[in-house]
């Protein structure tokens, strides 16, 4: 129990073309449709042009504009290093200076324990370098 498509009911429309006429060189350059070429696949293994490559690519055609959000996230960001790396230089600096005055204070508390074992006698110590 199958349905058949029934036919088509009347004589189509005619399709209706204009004259022929004999082609141009020009018209069949303007109609040549360029092989497509590809920078991941190269089947036949041609040897294509770099400024085919590039003209494929279709990188040339855009304009390449920067927002100028990222001008100034891109100065923030420099800011903020460059004062980050202030600070850091800073506090070592500060930590290098706490070092020294704790390394002096070393000195002097040592240099009092010798005086008192001595006896009160100052001695004559050299430090060497």
């Amino acid at each position: 129990n199958k349905k058949i498509p029934r036919g088509p009911p009347s004589p189509p429309a005619p399709v209706l073309h204009s004259p022929t006429r004999k082609v141009t060189v020009k018209e069949q350059q303007e109609w040549k449709i360029p092989p497509c070429i590809s920078n991941w696949k190269n089947p036949r293994g041609y040897t294509i042009p770099l400024d085919k490559r590039l003209a494929a690519d279709g990188r040339g055609l855009q304009d390449n504009t920067i927002n100028d959000n990222f001008a100034k996230f891109a100065e923030a960001l420099y800011i903020a290093d460059r004062k980050a790396r202030e600070a850091v230089d800073m506090r070592a600096n500060i930590e290098k200076a706490m070092a020294a005055k704790e390394k002096e204070e070393q000195e002097q508390k040592t240099e009092t324990y010798r005086s008192e074992s001595q006896g009160g006698k100052e001695w004559n110590y050299q430090r060497r370098s």
